[in-house]
C-alpha cells in the first residue's frame, strides 16, 4: 500500500483512556509481564507482551492487518486496511490476545469480536494515504486480562522527538520477500524528523514526495522495519513508563532498507476526531 502517485520498487502492505496517575491492573500502556517483529529484523515478542496488538481478520478467518486496542470496544487501524472490505460489505473481525495466528485455535485466552461499525476518516485520501486512519467499534467488549490490554493515546498534537527509539509490532513479513510468520514480532526503530524523512524518501522516488501533515516517519535502519502485513499496527513510544500509541503503520518503500524510513499515521493529530466519535457513541 504505497500511495499510487509515487513510483516505487516495492511496497509495504501495509472508550479511549487518558493515563491515570496510579497503576491499576487495567490501566492503559502497561506491557504484559510475560517476558521469555511484519516486522523485519527485531525478534519474536514474548507471549502477551504487546497486549494491545490486535489482528483484523475477515469472515474466512484470513488475516488482513494489524490494529491497536484503545478501549474495550474500540480499535484503531489504518484506513487503507479496511476501505475495500467495507465497500464489499464483508464483515471484519478483531482478534485480541493472540500472539500467534498460526495456532488452529489461537492463543489461550484469545477473543474474537465482530466489528459493529467502521469509521474511516472523512478526509482519507487513498492516493496519497493522507489521513490513513480508521476507528472500529466492536460488537461487545474485549475482556481485559493477561494478554489483553489497552494502549494509551497521546496528547493532542504532540510530536515525538527525532532520534527517540520506539517499538513497532506486527504479524507481517520478516523481509521484503517474506515469510509472513503470523506471530507478533517487534522492532525498535528511531523517530525521523520530517525534513530528513522527505529528503531520504525523495532520494528513492521518481516523483516528488510531500509528507502529509497527518503522518510522520520512523526507521531507516537496515533490517529493522515494519513490512507487508503490518499495516494498521501500532508504533508505541514509552513516556514515564507507560506506552503511548504514537503511530499506525501506513506505508513505505520496501522493508528494512538503510536510510529509507517508513511512514506512519500521526495519532496525536486525530485525538479530537477519535474522542468525538467515542463520546457520541457513549451518549
Amino acid at each position: 500500500n504505497v500511495p499510487p502517485h509515487l513510483t516505487t520498487q516495492s511496497s509495504i502492505g501495509t472508550s479511549a483512556i487518558t493515563r491515570p496517575p496510579v497503576y491499576s491492573k487495567y490501566v492503559c500502556g502497561v506491557k504484559g509481564t510475560d517476558r521469555v517483529g511484519r516486522v523485519v529484523g527485531g525478534e519474536d515478542a514474548g507471549p502477551s507482551e504487546w497486549c494491545w496488538q490486535v489482528a483484523l481478520i475477515n469472515s474466512l478467518n484470513q488475516y488482513l492487518c494489524g490494529g491497536a486496542l484503545i478501549g474495550t470496544q474500540w480499535v484503531l487501524s489504518a484506513a487503507h486496511c479496511v476501505t475495500n472490505i467495507v465497500r464489499s460489505g464483508d464483515a471484519i473481525y478483531v482478534r485480541v490476545g493472540d500472539d500467534d495466528l498460526t495456532r488452529k485455535y489461537g492463543s489461550a485466552g484469545a477473543q474474537t469480536l465482530r466489528v459493529a461499525t467502521t469509521y474511516i476518516h472523512h478526509n482519507h485520501n487513498s492516493q496519497t494515504l493522507d489521513n490513513d486512519i480508521a476507528l472500529l467499534k466492536l460488537h461487545g467488549q474485549a475482556e481485559l486480562k493477561e494478554g489483553v490490554c489497552l494502549v494509551c493515546l497521546p496528547a493532542r498534537g504532540v510530536s515525538q522527538a527525532a532520534g527517540k527509539r520506539c517499538t513497532v509490532t506486527g504479524y507481517g513479513y520478516m523481509g521484503e520477500t517474506g515469510p509472513i510468520p503470523l506471530r507478533v514480532r517487534e522492532a525498535e526503530i528511531p523517530i525521523v524528523s520530517d525534513t530528513e524523512c522527505i529528503r531520504k524518501i525523495n532520494a528513492v522516488t521518481e516523483k516528488i514526495f510531500i509528507l502529509p501533515a497527518s503522518s510522520f516517519c520512523a526507521g531507516g535502519e537496515k533490517g529493522n522495519d515494519a513490512c507487508q502485513g503490518d499495516g494498521g499496527g501500532p508504533l508505541v513510544c514509552q513516556d514515564d513508563g507507560f506506552y503511548e500509541l504514537a503511530g499506525l503503520v501506513s506505508w513505505g518503500f520496501g522493508c528494512g532498507r538503510q536510510d529509507v524510513p517508513g511512514v506512519y499515521v500521526k495519532v496525536s493529530s486525530f485525538i479530537g476526531w477519535i474522542n468525538q466519535i467515542i463520546s457520541v457513541n457513549n451518549l
